[in-house]
């Protein structure tokens, strides 16, 4: 038995608006939680026996971040030069990114390298920053980053 045409075209396109609206629907905006930040160096700075770190926080999570405390180490070669654990009590943005710095005393490990770097006794230093943030909501957030730090030029005990 054969079908009318007008009757094969109404099924197509019934066919074709159906596999539309669940396409839509399959592309629809997806709200991102609980994804650790990304956490980078942004300078660290040697004066006066103190190391300094600024680091940039992105909230990579469609949701607010509060970032109560932060466990964070800094490392050059394999030997540390910095480590933090304490408060931050600071709210990220969805999506957006807070700058933070924190100050610790200065090991004589780290003022040697630090210096070499300074000095052009070597170009570069490999560096990895990995840490914890912890958040009410999210638990304990891991983070790391692996780079390479260069002196600042014109602007001694400054590198990024």
């Amino acid at each position: 038995m054969k079908q009318p045409k007008h009757l094969n075209r109404k099924g197509l396109r019934f066919a074709l608006i159906m596999l539309a609206a669940l396409l839509i629907t399959g592309c629809g905006n997806k709200i991102i939680r609980g994804a650790s930040p990304m956490v980078r160096m942004t300078e660290l700075s040697h004066q006066d026996n103190k190391i300094t770190l600024q680091v940039n926080m992105r909230n990579l999570n469609g949701v607010d971040l509060d970032v109560q405390s932060i466990d964070i180490s800094f490392s050059a070669q394999g030997d540390l030069l910095f480590a933090y654990n304490g408060s931050v009590d600071t709210v990220i943005a969805a999506n957006g990114t807070e700058s933070w710095t924190v100050e610790a005393d200065e090991s004589q490990t780290s003022r040697d390298l630090l210096n070499q770097l300074q000095n052009g006794e070597v170009k570069s230093l490999p560096y990895t920053l990995k840490g914890v943030i912890m958040s009410p909501e999210d638990g304990a957030l891991r983070f790391e980053y692996e780079g390479h730090m260069y002196p600042l030029p014109g602007r001694p005990g400054y590198f990024r």
